[in-house]
């Protein structure tokens, strides 16, 4: 009752100054904008109230505008700083510009943009234990309508979660639920929070379990080489991390088709940084030696972008020892395990990933020499063909359809081994697709699948 009876107090005025907007916030350092925000906030309404903060405490967040080394100077003074702090994000939660002030300021003290700062020196401060997080305040902010307040709670919550235990998969929920928004600039608000986060390495695994790799990869789909140069630096980041160790989800990695698109980002290199962190990210998955992944590094051009890239001394003009290491290491490892690959082996590698694309293994010539050996293992490539019809990725789907209409032309009985495994209706579900070109791909499929002879129908 204490507690509601607060929140109703700060709604009576906790609404301040008015206030024009986070955009030159956005632009600020964390120092100036800890500054600007700390100007936004109507104080003496708090202290009047006698309720959220005392003239004893505001004089110390004062203080502390110009020299946040004051209030870390003993421990006594420390704690009090980060109670006033933790006070003020869980009981002032309507006021905008308080909570964009409160969680700069725990960015400030967790030393977000300061590497001097020891984080697990100073994360205890918001613990109830010394351990255990108090993270009902960040899951409340990060859960805001101010863009602003989301990102810094949730910066500050990933800092913390890093060397303390809370509510991991909270954030990581919020975090997926931000990065498949179609809301503009929802993505922007969540990956600098997923990029500090991963590095707990128990995060990892709970982010892909939630498809994270996928979600990831969608998005440096949609941004492409020529994108936000930094939020393609900050998924190439995330994808290293979860790259790394024995434990690495493979099957998500390939089948996000994650390696094709980074091989597209080597070879358009967008940035060195770009460059370093893919050609890092290929060589931890390599290393594992899986033969799926290696089938899929070899179908691809990686081996001559390898060579070139090698060949032009490029990581040696520019001063780059560890690309140098990751680029040699990666090629040899595909050399070591070079074979070549046949078309069909191509298509199977295709399927397995999920990465289908359109070239020489979804035509008529191929499929006219090769449908027989899909009958292989009870049919299960074409099990796995069918099943690629529920891509959210519409060309995935016009070439699955495609290959599944090509198969029931070639295979004898083909079009009773598709209709058997679902694969007639599935079709025929896609007709009404509003993609147009699926539509095509679906009518084509259908047709080949219910007419005897397709030549003369063509």
């Amino acid at each position: 009752m204490h507690q509601q009876a607060n929140h109703e107090m700060n709604d009576e005025f906790a609404a301040g100054p008015v206030y024009e907007g986070n955009t030159d916030i956005m632009t600020m350092d964390i120092n100036e904008a800890s500054r600007y925000l700390f100007g936004q906030v109507n104080w003496q309404e708090y202290i009047r109230a006698g309720v959220f903060l005392s003239q004893n405490e505001y004089q110390l967040l004062e203080r502390t505008q110009d020299n946040i080394d004051f209030a870390m100077s003993n421990a006594s003074t420390s704690k009090a700083f980060a109670n006033i702090l933790m006070r003020l994000a869980d009981k002032c939660t309507s006021n905008t510009p308080t909570q964009q002030f409160v969680f700069t300021k725990i960015e400030q003290i967790l030393g977000v943009d300061n590497v001097a700062v020891n984080v697990k020196h100073r994360a205890p401060l918001f613990t109830f234990d010394g351990t255990n997080l108090q993270d009902g305040p960040f899951l409340r902010a990060i859960r805001s309508n101010d863009f602003y307040t989301k990102r810094a709670a949730s910066v500050g919550l990933a800092t913390l979660l890093t060397v303390c235990d809370g509510e991991v998969n909270s954030l990581i929920s919020w975090i997926c639920e931000q990065l498949s928004s179609p809301m503009d600039n929802a993505a922007e608000v969540a990956i600098p929070a997923l990029t500090i986060l991963l590095r707990r390495e128990s995060a990892r695994q709970m982010y892909a379990d939630r498809h994270g790799i996928n979600i990831l990869v969608q998005i440096l789909a949609k941004l492409g080489p020529n994108g936000n140069g930094q939020q393609i630096y900050d998924i190439c980041f995330c994808l290293w991390t979860l790259s790394l160790g024995n434990n690495a989800d493979l099957a998500s990695f390939l089948a996000s088709g994650s390696i094709r698109y980074m091989v597209d980002l080597l070879a358009a290199a967008p940035s060195r940084k770009v460059v370093r962190m893919v050609a890092s990210t290929l060589r931890n998955l390599s290393t594992l030696e899986n033969e799926d992944v290696l089938t899929e590094m070899l179908t691809g051009p990686l081996q001559k972008l390898l060579e070139h890239m090698l060949a032009a001394n490029a990581h040696k003009q520019a001063g780059d020892p560890e690309l140098e290491q990751d680029v040699r290491s990666l090629y040899d490892t595909l050399m070591k395990n070079f074979r070549d690959l046949s078309t069909y082996d191509r298509w199977v590698s295709e399927v397995h990933t999920g990465a289908l694309r359109w070239g020489i293994v979804h035509t008529e010539k191929f499929w006219r020499e090769n449908a027989k050996f899909v009958e292989n293992n009870d049919f299960k490539l074409l099990k796995m063909l069918i099943a690629l019809l529920r891509s959210e990725d519409e060309t995935i789907v016009c070439i699955a359809l495609y290959d599944l209409g090509e198969f029931t032309r070639f295979y004898p009985n083909g079009r009773g081994v598709v209709k058997s495994l679902g694969g007639k209706d599935l079709a025929m579900d896609m007709i009404a697709s509003l993609n147009g070109e699926i539509q095509r791909q679906a009518l084509q499929c259908v047709s080949k699948i219910m007419v005897t002879n397709w030549e003369f129908m063509k």
